[in-house]
């Protein structure tokens, strides 16, 4: 794992359509060679209201984001940090075809390999039937902050591949990253999902 390129990214949403909905918050850690290079982390405006049951599971308010950067405001910054990157996410189509569709909103195409965490904890431990994140805070001990806020969400998975990296043999943990990375071949595979949460079961979303 040293020697790859990882953004792990959390978002969190209006809703859970990225054909509707918009990014309210966004936080991300960039590793090369094993170590955090870059941290970003922001609220979003999302130029319309934030529903009662997200700020109910969040605690992002209106308020909180009326001042905050548009996501065409720091799209560019955005782009930095995810390229020559394996893109890294819990439920990751998720993640990914939110940060498509707002990426095509401003005319930037997205495209990058992605791993999906849900899917790597299951191949490691496959005696769980429970892989949501909430399921990983308690099994394993991760500090999280506050669940349900990008930055916070995005550290619990770095601490879950730094747990790997640690527990596993090199050479086992680099078959199994490169068995459950998967690269686009074609345009075609990069359009939205019809199932965004592609690979999860119900055990694995997040209410």
């Amino acid at each position: 794992m040293t020697d790859k390129t990882f953004t792990i990214v959390d978002v969190e949403t209006t809703g859970a359509s990225p054909l509707s909905g918009r990014i309210i918050e966004i936080g991300l850690i960039r590793v090369s060679n094993g170590e955090v290079t870059h941290t970003y982390k922001s609220l979003l405006n999302p130029a319309e209201p934030i529903p009662a049951f997200i700020t109910d599971m969040t605690g992002i308010q209106d308020q909180d984001v009326l001042s905050a950067p548009t996501f065409e405001n720091i799209a560019d910054e955005l782009l930095e940090l995810f390229e020559g990157a394996v893109f890294v996410a819990h439920n990751a189509q998720f993640d990914y075809s939110f940060l498509q569709s707002e990426f095509k909103r401003v005319g930037y195409e997205f495209i990058l390999p992605r791993l999906c965490t849900v899917q790597l904890s299951r191949a490691v431990y496959p005696e769980h039937r429970r892989h949501n994140l909430t399921a990983l805070i308690e099994r394993h001990g991760f500090a999280c902050e506050s669940r349900h806020r990008a930055y916070d969400d995005a550290l619990v998975l770095w601490q879950f591949l730094q747990m790997l990296e640690r527990e596993l043999p090199q050479v086992d943990l680099q078959k199994i990253l490169t068995r459950l990375t998967h690269y686009p071949v074609t345009r075609q595979e990069e359009t939205f999902a019809k199932v965004f949460f592609k690979g999860a079961t119900a055990l694995d979303i997040e209410a």
